[in-house]
């Protein structure tokens, strides 16, 4: 049964094979939150406005956060036995996905557009790690590994917010 868990941890840790890339695997494992995001871009419809949505998009992304600590500490610990493993690119999602909330772009292009921006700057955030997005990253098991991309989304995500609404509103 244990080898069954891990083999799902692994799973959900490294999106499904896209943190195990050789090459780039924490660009590769952003593009997991690709299909989550156009999947809640759809499910907007249902809700009766922008208020509602966006509370349901805040628990999503304060679950997934939870999920993703806990993820990410069974996979330090016991998968790959090592700190913060590159192939644990669940916080890239996390991340990518944090830079995108409050975002309602309507219409596919809009939506494209926007998460074509997030990917940008969620990137160049992750990678440079400026100011505090690289201190968090000292915080140990779990949320050491989650906390600097989450940090770096809730940056972009003022970033994104501060674009959207000057050039796309």
């Amino acid at each position: 049964m244990k080898k069954n868990s891990n083999k799902f941890i692994r799973n959900l840790a490294t999106c499904f094979g896209l943190g195990d890339m050789p090459f780039m695997p924490g660009t590769f494992g952003t593009l997991g939150g690709v299909p989550i995001y156009i999947f809640l871009s759809y499910i907007r419809k249902f809700f009766a406005n922008h208020m509602l949505y966006n509370s349901f998009y805040f628990m999503f992304l304060m679950t997934f956060f939870a999920v993703a600590v806990c993820v990410s500490d069974i996979s330090e610990r016991e998968i790959f036995k090592k700190e913060d493993p590159q192939a644990v690119v669940i916080d890239e999602v996390l991340g990518y996905l944090t830079t995108l909330f409050l975002i309602n772009p309507v219409g596919v292009k809009s939506n494209l557009i926007a998460m074509l921006i997030a990917f940008i700057i969620f990137r160049i955030l992750d990678i440079t790690k400026i100011g505090p997005i690289n201190k968090v990253q000292d915080m140990e098991n779990g949320i050491g590994v989650v906390m600097d991309d989450f940090l770096a989304g809730v940056i972009g995500n003022f970033i994104m917010v501060c674009i959207w609404t000057a050039f796309f509103w």
